[in-house]
């Protein structure tokens, strides 16, 4: 990847996972605000909570990744661990598929759209990608409208995918293609 990707950004810093990462992941992935929420690997659940054992095996499959990546969103300030994004592309490089998980400490602090931002801007600039998309369960209202703001639109929805607290929801596929990046990238740059 490029040094524009790894580069430092105002407020955070995209980064390998390292193992000294992983005590802190078992604080925050284990935190009951992110359940539901946290964008694992497959084979692990989303809604309980994960052994040490277990966030080791997550930590490895992240960094072992062939087909996409996953980084810790760092703030620059302190180097804390604020959050994840991952990043999969699966058999096809030009739909990738991205999730952002702000910890609950660092939420509402503009980390989540700087390294969304960050991301999208790799994507369309270094990569074949021409359709990045994402899913948000129906009730993380917050996450959608945090997918919304950032530029992706509502495209689809996967009826009852999930069971969540004995209820069923639904996941809202949320999409934003290399044309409409390139418009809101060049309106918010002429806005700078």
């Amino acid at each position: 990847m490029s040094a524009l990707f790894w580069g430092h950004r105002k407020r955070i810093s995209l980064q390998a996972f390292e193992p000294d990462h992983i005590p802190m992941l078992h604080t925050q992935l284990n935190h009951l605000d992110l359940v539901g929420r946290r964008y694992l690997p497959d084979e692990f659940s989303d809604d309980l909570p994960l052994s040490y054992q277990e966030i080791e095996a997550i930590h490895k499959k992240w960094t072992e990744k062939k087909k996409g990546f996953n980084l810790a969103v760092t703030t620059t300030e302190g180097g804390e661990l604020a959050g994840h994004i991952s990043c999969d592309w699966g058999w096809d490089t030009h739909c990738p598929q991205v999730a952002v998980v702000i910890y609950p400490d660092y939420q509402r602090c503009g980390y989540g759209g700087e390294g969304l931002q960050t991301i999208l801007n790799y994507l369309f600039q270094n990569t074949p990608a021409y359709n990045v998309s994402g899913w948000v369960a129906d009730w993380n209202l917050p996450g959608l409208n945090f997918a919304l703001k950032c530029g992706f639109i509502q495209c689809g929805r996967s009826r009852r995918a999930r069971i969540r607290e004995g209820a069923y929801s639904d996941d809202i596929l949320v999409d934003i293609l290399r044309d409409e990046w390139t418009v809101n990238h060049e309106e918010s740059s002429h806005g700078a």
